[in-house]
């Protein structure tokens, strides 16, 4: 098998920031980028690199939506590499 490219959009508690993206790194994101949405309002393109199997990007997306602060997920592309 080979991997898999998932780009997320991820709206955080805008207070929570700094400990969401330290916590996307721990689960292995590979680029975390701050896109204002407006009114100084922010969310985060988080792209990960997975191992590509059934269901590895609902596995992933269930780990971030548990983290606090976390407002909501969605994938935004996926793409083999």
């Amino acid at each position: 098998m080979g991997e898999a490219m998932v780009v997320y959009r991820i709206n955080p508690s805008q207070d929570k920031i700094a400990e969401i993206k330290e916590k996307l790194s721990s689960l292995g994101a590979k680029e975390i980028q701050e896109e204002e949405i407006g009114f100084g309002i922010v969310s985060l393109k988080t792209v990960f690199v997975l191992e590509d199997k059934p269901d590895c990007v609902g596995e992933l997306e269930k780990k971030i939506e548990k983290i606090e602060g976390i407002n909501s997920v969605q994938v935004e592309g996926t793409s083999l590499i």
